[in-house]
């Protein structure tokens, strides 16, 4: 009697054993399938990435400094768009794309911001410029980046910005 009773329970133990690995491994798989599935990008943009606020703009060409006192003028910055933001309200709300390429940083697609009506393509570059943008397609080069401090270079001006 007593090798049956020890019979009996191994094979429950056995059971649960069985019963226990099967349902993990269900998870498992599918959630292994699940992550599969997914695209996870991520930026790659490193100190890029953040809330600059835009403290000086210098005109190349004529030597001019603008210090922005007074303004708050903001480029928010996360994997790959780009919103230009007055927080005064002054300024027209702007987005646009940007791909970084070692010390370049291209700037397009620019787009009035307008949540209830959608947004629109802009074709001129008169909102822009407010933010330190003269082209439809900016090209800057990265002159200085750390974690709180960029400057920017194209054409026609520099741009100072401090992470906020």
């Amino acid at each position: 009697m007593n090798s049956k009773t020890n019979g009996m329970k191994r094979n429950t133990i056995n059971i649960r054993r069985r019963m226990g690995i099967m349902p993990f491994t269900a998870v498992a798989l599918m959630v292994l399938v699940m992550l599969g599935s997914c695209e996870l990008e991520r930026s790659r943009n490193k100190k890029l990435d953040g809330y600059w606020r835009l403290q000086q703009i210098d005109t190349i060409g004529t030597g001019g400094v603008n210090t922005m006192q007074g303004k708050r003028m903001f480029w928010a910055i996360q994997h790959k768009l780009l919103e230009l933001r007055d927080i005064d309200g002054n300024v027209a709300k702007c987005l646009l794309r940007f791909e970084k390429q070692g010390d370049s940083l291209m700037l397009s697609q620019p787009y009035l911001y307008d949540r209830e009506n959608g947004d629109k393509p802009l074709t001129n570059t008169e909102i822009l410029q407010h933010y330190g943008v003269n082209r439809l397609n900016e090209h800057f080069r990265i002159d200085n980046l750390t974690s709180s401090r960029m400057v920017l270079s194209s054409r026609k001006c520099r741009l100072h910005f401090v992470k906020f």
